[in-house]
């Protein structure tokens, strides 16, 4: 089994577009009928595949923790224009 982490970069047709992280520089395309948890675009995820299955387990802290670190990120920004 191999396991991975990802961010659920977009959707696109009938695919959801994952990037590998840290470095977002791997894709990974599943066919979003073949996804049994609910999602939305920036969740992180771990992602398991056997064969040509895939088990996809959301990082909700992981996921909170990222979007609040660019929450105070826009407002340093922000706060500097």
């Amino acid at each position: 089994m191999n396991s991975n982490k990802y961010m659920l970069d977009r959707f696109e047709g009938d695919y959801a577009v994952f990037l590998k992280t840290p470095n977002e520089t791997e894709i990974l395309q599943i066919l979003c009928s073949d996804i049994k948890v609910k999602l939305k675009q920036g969740d992180i995820v771990n992602i398991s595949s056997i064969e040509d299955k895939y088990e996809i387990e959301p990082l909700v802290e992981e996921t909170t923790n990222q979007k609040e670190k660019v929450r105070r990120l826009l407002e340093q920004l922000k706060e500097r224009s």
